[in-house]
């Protein structure tokens, strides 16, 4: 895969960092995201509201994945600790 070096003055490095932390994802990631959506033409001049907005989409999509991914890990969890667990039935004999 090519490999671009970019200098960033540092605020721009930490503004990209917040978002990337807040949205759970690299800063490289971020990067991509906004160098495809630019190719896409989706900044405009008016893009910084659009950019929040789709920011915004993003956060709540992640949001939802990673509560579902929760969901299906506690239910794996679950079905796994009853799959060790031996049952035991009670058998009553009758005399």
């Amino acid at each position: 895969m090519p490999t671009v070096h970019l200098s960033l003055p540092e605020s721009l490095y930490e503004q990209l960092k917040e978002i990337a932390e807040s949205m759970g994802i690299q800063v490289t990631d971020l990067i991509k995201i906004y160098i495809r959506q630019g190719l896409q033409g989706s900044v405009q001049s008016s893009g910084n509201k659009d950019m929040e907005r789709r920011i915004e989409v993003i956060e709540e999509n992640i949001l939802f994945l990673m509560a579902m991914y929760n969901q299906l890990s506690a239910l794996v969890s679950e079905t796994f600790k009853k799959l060790k667990e031996p049952e035991i039935e009670k058998i009553e004999i009758s005399e």
